[in-house]
């Protein structure tokens, strides 16, 4: 976990975020006037794309394709290129996605266990999950001279000495 800006810095947490979290969790409260419109739009827009008009509903393993779809458009409004939102895939926050992720390059091979590159200075929940996973961490380090600039000879280096050891994924 990264911390809670709102708990570290005395933030007060975002009103919009609430009121709309409000309106998902009890649809009723979307009939006061005290809510405005846009969040009574969206409240609504995201409850329809529900089975069952309910955030409690199954969704997709993936995320509400209506999620989805608004990613995928702020994606290609920030960076101009298109996103498809069949491949985005929503999580529990970045832990959850990076073990989602890391799990998935995991081998069955018995006789070595997979092998997964990590940059050094690197973030410990890499290390930390892939010890968890039995994976075999090859470590590759950041050019700290060089704006922390990514090697491709100690990407390299570091490949090549871990394959007696893993299974390189």
């Amino acid at each position: 976990n990264i911390g809670d800006p709102h708990a570290s810095f005395n933030q007060s947490p975002i009103t919009y975020i609430r009121q709309f979290v409000a309106g998902c969790t009890y649809p009723p409260l979307m009939d006061m006037s005290d809510f405005p419109i846009d969040i009574k739009q969206r409240v609504k827009r995201l409850l329809n794309a529900c089975s069952g008009k309910s955030l409690g509903s199954y969704t997709e393993s993936q995320g509400i394709v209506t999620v989805r779809e608004d990613i995928a458009n702020y994606i290609e409004c920030r960076d101009g290129y298109s996103a498809n939102p069949n491949n985005i895939y929503l999580c529990n926050g970045a832990t959850e996605g990076i073990r989602l992720v890391l799990k998935l390059l995991m081998n069955n091979n018995q006789n070595k266990p997979s092998g997964i590159m990590i940059p050094i200075p690197q973030y410990s929940l890499y290390s930390d999950t892939l010890s968890l996973y039995g994976a075999y961490q090859i470590r590759y380090y950041l050019d700290e001279d060089n704006n922390w600039a990514l090697n491709l000879d100690e990407l390299q280096r570091a490949f090549d000495e871990a394959k007696e050891h893993c299974i390189p994924r």
